[in-house]
């Protein structure tokens, strides 16, 4: 198949997949073959999926485990919590998990009733995607050099908002508020609802003090919204979670949960207290933060290129308008590099794009062929 015509295929995939990025199996089965070859679309920390892929590869190396795997209900979501719990140093009656952070984050949109939700913009679509006309865009936080409390409540006010969603660290954008305005931002709430989506929060810089703080506030009107696919690069398991001291959430939420995760996702959680399993993860983590800072620093010395620091696992890149989308489907086809376009974005333009974050090799692998096809351009 010619280029011209993958390319097609390509761009009629991605208006199918709305705002999101078409999957490699999707790909994979319109154009007959898997051309990626370094997935810097989807987000994880691919040291840490090493180690899960190690601890299930012994577990099914017994083939009595796979049976009962299969034909065994899963243990409830309390049982997953106490795991949770346990290895973040939350409370356990206080965390719902999810088929995913998608799950959790529709039990908080429906069970809050939130009546008109501040959204600041570029931001993940799934919040506005599922409360349809309960909310407000707001292009003055993310990229404005103005994270602050005082800035973010003066827009809820002026937009005459309920609830206000923050992801900490923002996606796309790689930013995350300082722990003191984040503080000082559940201080003045008044009777606002906040949302705290921290599924890139094993990222942060301050990871520790933003725990910390977390697990000592019990304040009613604050919902944390957590995927573990991220940090822990287990996408596949669909694993998420709340963690509220709002009791008719969590209740409305716990209603929600008869039979909603595997077997498979239930075997991670009990990882979790698995010290070998997380001094392995802990070390990943450091190890996977120090090449993350490493390919800012290569992505920065490229002229052509505006690269947005990051306290996620991803950078933001704007350049030329004009190299879009075929930048991205050449590097695509041409290099088996698959990145994530962001011309769907609310808030952003087809001058963007986000890169993942990979292994220290892949990054420089990254590097060259970005440099190797923007010199054809």
């Amino acid at each position: 198949m010619h280029p011209s015509e993958q390319k097609i295929i390509l761009r009629k995939l991605k208006n199918k997949a709305g705002s999101h990025s078409p999957s490699p199996k999707e790909i994979t089965a319109s154009l007959g073959y898997n051309p990626i070859k370094h997935d810097f679309c989807f987000l994880s920390n691919p040291y840490a999926t090493d180690i899960v892929v190690e601890k299930f590869f012994s577990y099914f190396s017994d083939k009595k485990h796979i049976f009962s795997m299969l034909e065994s209900y899963p243990a409830s979501s309390s049982y997953v919590s106490k795991h949770i719990a346990s290895f973040e140093g939350l409370q356990a009656e206080n965390i719902v998990v999810g088929n995913g952070a998608i799950q959790a984050i529709e039990w908080v949109c429906n069970g809050w009733d939130l009546k008109n939700l501040l959204i600041p913009i570029p931001t993940f679509s799934t919040y506005y995607e599922l409360l349809s006309n309960r909310y407000v865009f707001s292009s003055e936080f993310w990229l404005s050099g103005n994270l602050t409390a005082k800035n973010l409540i003066e827009l809820a006010d002026k937009n005459k908002c309920d609830s206000i969603l923050l992801i900490h660290p923002n996606n796309p954008t790689g930013e995350a508020m300082q722990l003191s305005e984040l503080k000082s931002l559940v201080e003045n709430l008044g009777n606002k609802k906040l949302i705290i989506d921290e599924s890139f929060s094993h990222f942060l810089i301050n990871y520790e003090e933003f725990k910390s703080y977390r697990n000592n506030l019990s304040a009613s009107n604050v919902v944390f919204i957590k995927s573990m696919s991220k940090d822990f690069g287990i996408a596949g398991l669909r694993l998420g979670y709340l963690y509220t001291f709002d009791e008719a959430l969590l209740n409305n939420a716990l209603s929600k949960t008869t039979w909603n995760l595997n077997n498979f996702s239930v075997l991670f959680s009990e990882l979790l207290n698995d010290n070998d399993f997380v001094n392995h993860y802990m070390n990943a983590r450091v190890q996977y933060l120090n090449d993350r800072d490493d390919f800012f620093t290569k992505l920065h010395s490229i002229k052509s290129l505006n690269v947005f620091p990051s306290q996620a696992n991803f950078f933001l890149l704007k350049f030329d308008a004009n190299l879009l989308p075929e930048l991205v489907f050449d590097l695509l086809i041409e290099s088996g590099v698959y990145v994530r376009t962001m011309e769907d974005k609310v808030g952003l333009s087809n001058s963007y794009i986000r890169v993942a974050s990979r292994r220290i090799d892949e990054n420089k692998l990254f590097i060259n062929a970005f440099k190797s096809l923007t010199v054809s351009y």
